[in-house]
């Protein structure tokens, strides 16, 4: 029923939140429309503090926000959302004890009057279980770069279509910012700007065909995303200081 993923979609501005008070241990439970709902997925998605849960059946969308012990201090906030699946969506396992804790969130928001002292404890559980957002996707991420999730997103998104035109809004998309702020994000994490890191591994993958295969320079050239051969041979030798097809002799 349950499974997680780091992923971008749209959410409505009367999604129920529960705020987790981590100095208290307690929660406080808004039903809707009160605190702007969208707005702060936004927020906590742009500084890597959101982790993402799907749901299958109508269980509904559910944010669990996560406060700082002392507001001066980010250390241990953070959030995770339940939401429904949509397109594109990656399938990835938790504990089964994710399932569980979570369905006993949703009983317990379908009373009248919720058990706030139990939902500040299965918050705080899921929390152990899944780490927190913040410390976890954050740990070695250069100042002003993608999370890890976010890098590792990007860079599959990428390498899965390496045969394939896309534009950066794409890649963009999947980890949820806008173009300009992934493309700062991800030179800060590669040291290089999108454009130049997949031209870069597409040179990459077109020299591991050129060594392991007998494919023409023409059917390496579109295997790598290239439209023509003349452009593929321009960017190849430009990089590697040599045509392609002298590099395949020369490797022979």
């Amino acid at each position: 029923m349950y499974r997680a993923e780091h992923a971008c979609s749209p959410c409505r501005q009367d999604l129920p939140t529960v705020f987790v008070d981590l100095a208290q241990r307690s929660a406080a439970v808004d039903r809707g429309g009160r605190h702007g709902g969208a707005s702060l997925l936004d927020d906590l998605r742009g500084r890597a503090q959101l982790t993402e849960i799907l749901v299958d059946g109508d269980a509904g969308d559910l944010l669990l926000v996560y406060r700082a012990a002392c507001p001066a201090d980010a250390v241990g906030a953070g959030a995770i959302l339940f939401r429904r699946p949509v397109e594109g969506d990656i399938d990835t396992p938790h504990p089964p004890a994710v399932r569980t804790l979570a369905q006993v969130l949703f009983d317990s928001l379908r009373a009248e009057a919720p058990n706030t002292p139990l939902l500040a404890h299965v918050a705080l559980a899921l929390r152990a279980i899944l780490g927190a957002p913040s410390a976890r996707d954050d740990a070695g991420t250069p100042r002003g770069g993608l999370a890890t999730w976010q890098e590792r997103r990007a860079i599959a998104f990428m390498d899965e279509r390496l045969d394939q035109s896309f534009p950066v809004s794409a890649v963009a998309d999947v980890c949820g910012l806008s173009v300009n702020h992934f493309s700062r994000a991800f030179r800060r994490s590669t040291g290089k700007p999108p454009h130049r890191w997949l031209l870069d591994r597409r040179i990459e993958r077109s020299r591991q065909l050129l060594r392991d295969t007998q494919l023409s320079l023409a059917d390496i050239a579109l295997a790598c995303g290239f439209a023509e051969q003349s452009h593929f041979t321009r960017v190849f030798t430009r990089t590697v200081g040599m045509p392609p097809g002298a590099w395949r002799r020369a490797t022979d």
